[in-house]
C-alpha cells in the first residue's frame, strides 16, 4: 500500500499506458493456436467439469483427443488452461472478455514489474518516481513492440500468467529480504508454483532472482541472494514432480517433420549456425523492432553455416555481451544483470538446449526485454539534463507504442494475420500455406463470382509458393486440391487429392472431398474424373457401401459400362443388403445387360425389401414383358400405378 501511495501516479501511467496500448485487440476475435487452448480444445469447452482432465493430461490433449508429442519435453501448463475453461463456463465463445482479461494481466505485469525495478533502481530524493530509471525501464518495457503476440494472442495466456505471478513471486522475496518475515518467504514459493502451472519458461528466475539480487543489491551476501532463491528453486522441483507424475518422462525424441523441426535437413555444423544466425535477430529485433511476423518457420530462416558473414559477426558480438556480462558480475552492475538476464531468459529457447519446433519467435523475447528496457533506461538515465531525459525516453516509448498499436491490427484474425505477415514471411511455407487458406476462406463470404475467383486464384498462388518451398507439405498439398475444386477444375483438385493420400493415406478429410469432387463432377457431365475419384476413394475405404453404389450407377448409367459397375453394385449391397435402392440398381444393371431373369431375381428381392417401391414393381413388369409374360407384368405395372398414379406418364429406370 506504501508502495502505491508513494508512487500513485507513476503507478497510474504505467496501468493506463499497459491498457491503452492493447485496447484496440478486444474486438479481435480467436486466432491462431486459440483453437488448440479454447475453442476446440476439448477439455476447456466442458467449463468447470473439464479442469480435472486439464491438470491431469499434457495440455495437448484435449485438443488432439489423445496424447500426441509433437515438440521436445510434451506441455503441461494447466493453470492457464483452467482459467479458459472457467471463462468457457461463464462467458462461453464471446473473446473480447478473454482480451480483456489479456490485457488488464499485461498492465498488471508492467505495475508488479515497476515494483521490483525500484527496489533496486530506487528514486533519487529530488526525482519524482515517474523520472526515475524503474520507471523509464517499466514504460519501455510496456511499448515495446515485440510483445504483440504476448497480449494479442489469447493462446498467450500462459505466458502473461507465468510471467505476472513469477515477478508477484519475486516482489514477495523482495520484501523478505527486508522485513524477514517469513510468511512472505512462504507465500512467494506458493506464488512461484502456480506461475509454473501456468508455463513452465518461468523457471528462468531460478537464475534471475539471485542474480539480481547479487549484481543491484551490492550491499546484501551471496548467501542472502541463494537464501531469497530457496522458495523458487524448491518449487521447480515440486512442479517437476507434478508434471512428471502426470505425463510422465520428458519425451526427447525429435520430430521427423520439417514444420516441427526446422533442423531435420541440416547438419549438426549448420544446425549450430542457424542457431547463432537467430540469436543476432533476436538481438536486433531487441532494439529495433520492424518488420515484425508471427511465423519464422522453414525457410524463412535460412539453413547456413559457419562461413555465412552474419553468423561470424553474431558470434563475436555474443562473446563480447558474455564478456561485459562477467565484468558487470565482477563490479556487480547492471551490465552483470542485464547481460545474463537476457541470455538466461532467451536460452530455453535458443535450440541450444533442445530442439523447440521453431527457429525462432518474436513472443520468445518477453522476459529478455525486461535487460533491454533496463539498459535502455540505464543510458538515458546517464543523460544529465532532466529535460532530456524525460524527451529522449517520451520519443522511445511514443516511436515503440505507435508500433506496437500498429502491429496489433494484424492479429485481429486468422486471415488479416496471414496475409500481413506474408509480406514479411514470404519463404515461410506455413505462412504462404496460411495465406492460401486466408483467400479461401475469404472467398467463401464473397457473394461476386468474378471476385471469388480472384480470391481462389491468389490462393492458389501462395499454396504453389508453399509447395515450391516445401514439396511434401500437406496441408497447402489438401488446401490446392479444395481450391481447385471450388474453382470447378475438377481434374486438377483430383490430382492434388492423389498426391495428398500418398502423403497421408486413408485421410478422412482428403476422402470426403474425394467424395465432392465425384459428385460434383458427375452433376456436371465429367465422368471419368467422377469415376477416378470415386476408384481413388475406394482404395482407402474399399467398405463405403455409399460409394460403391454411386461408382456401380456411374458405370451403368453414364459410362454405358454396366458390366464394369455391377461388381461395385454387388459389394454395396453385400455392405447393405437391407437397401432396396441398391437391389433396384443391380436390377435395373442385369435389364439393361439383356439378363432378364436376373433382372427379375433381383427386383423381386426388392420388392420383399419395400413393398411399397413403386418403380421397383414397373421394373419388375418391365422385366417380365421383355421375357414374354404379359399377365404378371400387367399384375406389377397396375400395382405401380396404384403406388404412384404420376408412374403412367414416366418410364422405368
Amino acid at each position: 500500500m506504501n508502495f502505491l501511495i508513494q508512487n500513485k501516479n507513476a503507478v497510474l501511467l504505467i496501468g493506463i499506458l499497459g491498457f491503452l496500448l492493447y485496447a484496440n485487440t478486444l474486438r479481435h476475435g480467436f486466432v491462431l493456436d486459440d483453437k488448440i487452448v479454447i475453442t476446440e480444445n476439448q477439455f476447456t469447452k466442458q467449463g468447470f467439469s473439464g479442469i480435472k482432465d486439464i491438470f491431469t493430461h499434457d495440455s495437448m490433449t484435449g485438443f488432439f483427443g489423445r496424447d500426441k508429442n509433437l515438440v521436445a519435453g510434451g506441455r503441461y501448463r494447466p493453470l492457464s488452461m483452467a482459467v479458459h475453461a472457467v471463462e468457457w463456463e461463464i462467458f462461453g465463445d464471446w473473446p473480447l472478455v478473454y482480451h480483456l482479461i489479456n490485457v488488464l494481466c499485461y498492465a498488471l505485469t508492467g505495475i508488479l514489474l515497476f515494483f521490483v525495478l525500484l527496489q533496486f533502481f530506487p528514486n533519487d530524493v529530488k526525482s519524482s518516481s515517474m523520472f526515475g530509471l524503474a520507471f523509464i525501464a517499466t514504460a519501455i518495457f510496456i511499448a515495446h513492440p515485440l510483445h504483440t503476440e504476448v497480449v494479442a494472442n489469447i493462446k498467450s495466456r500462459d505466458e502473461l500468467l507465468s510471467i505476472l505471478l513469477a515477478l508477484l513471486s519475486f516482489s514477495l522475496a523482495l520484501k523478505w529480504l527486508k522485513t524477514r518475515n517469513i510468511s512472505f518467504l512462504v507465500i512467494a514459493a506458493i506464488t512461484f508454483l502456480l506461475s509454473l502451472l501456468s508455463k513452465e519458461s518461468s523457471v528462468v528466475f531460478v537464475g534471475i532472482v539471485p542474480l539480481a539480487t547479487y549484481t543491484l543489491l551490492p550491499k546484501k551476501s551471496i548467501k542472502e541472494a541463494l537464501l531469497v532463491t530457496l522458495p523458487f528453486f524448491i518449487m521447480s522441483l515440486v512442479y517437476l514432480a507434478i508434471r512428471f507424475a502426470v505425463i510422465g518422462s520428458p519425451n526427447t525424441k525429435i520430430a521427423n517433420e520439417l514444420m516441427n523441426n526446422p533442423f531435420l535437413n541440416a547438419s549438426s555444423s549448420e544446425q549450430y549456425a542457424t542457431i547463432f544466425l537467430t540469436l543476432i535477430y533476436y538481438l536486433k529485433l531487441s532494439f529495433f523492432p520492424h518488420p515484425l511476423t508471427h511465423d519464422y518457420y522453414p525457410t524463412q530462416i535460412p539453413i547456413v553455416g559457419w562461413d555465412d558473414g552474419l553468423v561470424i559477426f553474431s558470434v563475436v558480438a555474443h562473446l563480447i555481451l558474455l564478456g561485459f556480462g562477467i565484468l558487470g558480475l565482477i563490479k556487480r552492475n547492471v551490465w552483470g544483470f542485464a547481460i545474463f538476464t537476457y541470455f538466461g531468459g532467451l536460452l530455453l529457447y535458443s535450440n541450444l538446449l533442445f530442439p523447440i519446433g521453431t527457429f525462432m519467435n518474436e513472443r520468445f523475447l518477453y522476459v529478455p526485454t525486461v535487460s533491454i528496457a533496463v539498459i535502455l533506461a540505464w543510458f538515458i538515465f546517464k543523460l544529465k539534463a532532466v529535460n532530456l531525459r524525460i524527451g529522449v525516453a517520451a520519443v522511445l516509448v511514443l516511436l515503440y507504442s505507435f508500433k506496437t498499436i500498429d502491429r496489433n491490427f494484424a492479429w485481429e484474425s486468422d486471415e488479416t494475420l496471414a496475409l500481413t505477415d506474408i509480406k514479411v514471411s514470404s519463404e515461410s511455407a506455413k505462412c504462404n500455406m496460411a495465406a492460401g487458406l486466408a483467400k479461401i476462406d475469404l472467398s467463401k463470404e464473397e457473394r461476386s463470382e468474378a471476385k471469388k475467383k480472384v480470391l481462389l486464384l491468389d490462393g492458389v498462388k501462395y499454396l504453389k509458393r508453399s509447395l515450391d518451398i516445401y514439396p511434401t507439405y500437406f496441408p497447402p498439398m489438401i488446401l490446392s486440391g479444395n481450391a481447385y475444386s471450388m474453382l470447378e477444375d475438377y481434374k486438377t483438385a483430383y490430382s492434388f487429392y492423389e498426391n495428398s493420400l500418398k502423403m497421408r493415406p486413408g485421410d478422412k478429410n482428403t476422402l470426403q472431398n474425394l467424395e465432392y469432387v465425384a459428385q460434383e463432377a458427375t452433376a456436371d457431365g465429367r465422368f471419368e474424373i467422377a469415376k477416378n475419384s470415386m476408384l481413388l476413394y475406394l482404395k482407402f475405404n474399399e467398405a463405403d457401401a455409399g460409394i460403391n453404389e454411386k461408382l456401380g450407377e456411374l458405370y451403368g448409367k453414364n459410362l454405358q459400362q454396366p458390366s464394369l459397375g455391377l461388381p461395385y453394385l454387388k459389394r454395396a449391397h453385400g455392405l447393405d443388403p437391407d437397401n432396396d435402392g441398391i437391389v433396384q440398381k443391380i436390377g435395373v444393371t442385369y435389364a439393361i445387360s439383356g439378363d432378364n431373369n436376373a433382372a427379375i431375381e433381383w427386383f423381386e428381392k426388392g420388392v420383399l425389401l419395400d413393398s411399397m417401391n413403386a418403380r421397383l414393381y414397373l421394373n419388375l413388369g418391365v422385366a417380365y414383358q421383355y421375357q414374354g409374360n404379359p399377365v404378371k407384368a400387367q399384375e406389377y405395372i397396375d400395382r405401380a400405378f396404384e403406388l404412384e398414379p404420376d408412374l403412367r406418364n414416366g418410364n422405368e429406370e
